[in-house]
């Protein structure tokens, strides 16, 4: 009886191992949202812009000042359908985490009730992501915008799931340390996709990238529509969340 009393009273120690396995999870969500949301605006904008404005693409070859504030009056008479597609996925979260959350608690497998929403949402949207960019390089507006829906979709099945792992499998006195922990494993997710986006700067792609003096477009680097550079970001991304599942 006395050695039962002494390890009830025992202080509780967070398993940090695990709870940075966990983190994991926030670490890819992060990650996908980061390069999701500051790249695929622009992707919109310029791909509505082609299509409800022909003069457009002719527009973005030409080096002057009046087709520069052309382009740009354009891209601003887009933003609306753009901000309709990109607030898209706070209806899509509004109505789907409540649905995969509720699931998840009714499932009951060998790999535990949590895990088969974690891996087949990672799964499908790291192999959805990538072709993102690449639809949008060849011009292709409904493909782009079906891969952006397949991300949204699957992305909110392993959200929730992953979301309500920690509790799970934390004592609940300790759930405010480890939240803490994953949250910190979340944000690094997001910094690296910031990093990410450094090296992979969207404007050489699209060839908009403006001299300081003149106020032209500035001299094309490698990255001008060089397919490369803006899959690599989405490819990254892809690698790194099945990594933080495995």
């Amino acid at each position: 009886m006395e050695k039962t009393v002494s390890s009830s009273n025992a202080p509780l120690k967070l398993n940090m191992k695990r709870t940075m396995l966990i983190g994991f999870a926030f670490f890819g969500i992060l990650l996908l949202w980061q390069v999701y949301d500051s790249w695929c605006p622009t992707f919109l904008s310029e791909m509505f812009a082609k299509t409800f404005y022909p003069e457009f693409a002719e527009l973005r070859q030409t080096n002057t000042l009046e087709a520069i504030s052309q382009c740009n009056d354009i891209i601003e008479k887009v933003q609306y359908p753009v901000g309709i597609m990109m607030a898209l996925d706070n209806l899509a979260a509004l109505i789907l985490l409540p649905i995969f959350g509720n699931l998840s608690d009714k499932t009951h497998t060998k790999i535990g009730k949590r895990m088969p929403y974690i891996l087949v949402g990672t799964f499908v949207c790291s192999v959805a992501f990538p072709f993102i960019p690449i639809f949008f390089h060849y011009n292709n507006l409904v493909g782009l915008i079906v891969m952006m829906a397949i991300v949204v979709f699957f992305a909110m099945m392993y959200r929730n799931p992953a979301v309500a792992l920690m509790p799970d499998i934390t004592p609940k006195p300790l759930r405010s340390k480890a939240n803490g922990i994953i949250n910190i494993m979340g944000y690094i997710g997001g910094a690296f996709a910031t990093v990410v986006g450094i090296g992979f700067v969207l404007s050489e792609y699209l060839g908009t990238n403006l001299d300081k003096e003149s106020g032209l477009y500035a001299a094309r680097t490698w990255a001008y529509h060089n397919i490369w550079a803006i899959e690599a970001p989405f490819l990254i991304a892809s690698v790194l969340m099945l990594v933080s599942a495995i």
